[in-house]
């Protein structure tokens, strides 16, 4: 038996069949995001010693009992960001209470380098995940897939069913909240 190819399929589709029971769709979400959200749990994750993919495997298993669970709508993307961040952040939490002290917590080229300056930057990066978390869905989405993902102006418009102009628009919306969130605090 010949089964049709899953990988046109948008992300919609593929929740409804993982729900449907189809673990196929679930390879695919999982081949679609595990680079940019493993790319992703590495920048909360920076100079410690923690493993994004660890944390990634953990999102994945969350969301897909989370997709079994419930047939609420969902925007599976920045649904699956929320995850990750929520996962990589309670590594951080879970070895911060356990008073966990590693050896190879330091970043590549920072041997000495200053441990308060470390958990600012660490608090920096969360704050900035739940700024970003708080932005419009349109203004995240292009926000993430342009800055994280790496993503082309064209190819964010292609995934967002809007134009060029659109997405440079969304982003610089997304830009200034931010920069208006940072000043306000």
């Amino acid at each position: 038996m010949i089964s049709e190819p899953l990988t046109p399929l948008t992300d919609h589709e593929l929740v409804s069949r993982v729900r449907l029971g189809c673990d196929d769709a679930f390879a695919e979400i999982y081949r679609r995001y595990r680079g940019p959200l493993r790319s992703f749990a590495g920048g909360i994750l920076a100079g410690t010693s923690h493993d994004a993919d660890d944390v990634v495997q953990d999102a994945f298993i969350r969301a897909h009992r989370g997709l079994r669970v419930t047939n609420r709508p969902m925007t599976l993307r920045p649904w699956l960001y929320m995850i990750a961040r929520n996962q990589a952040i309670d590594t951080l939490r879970a070895a911060r209470n356990l008073g966990e002290l590693d050896e190879d917590a330091k970043p590549l080229g920072a041997v000495d380098r200053d441990p308060a300056r470390q958990m600012d930057e660490r608090d920096e990066m969360r704050q900035l995940v739940a700024e970003i978390g708080r932005l419009p869905e349109r203004q995240r989405m292009a926000l993430v897939m342009r800055e994280f993902d790496g993503r082309s102006h064209e190819e964010t418009a292609r995934l967002l069913h809007t134009t060029v102009p659109a997405t440079k628009s969304l982003l610089i919306r997304a830009r200034t909240n931010l920069e208006a969130t940072r000043r306000a605090a």
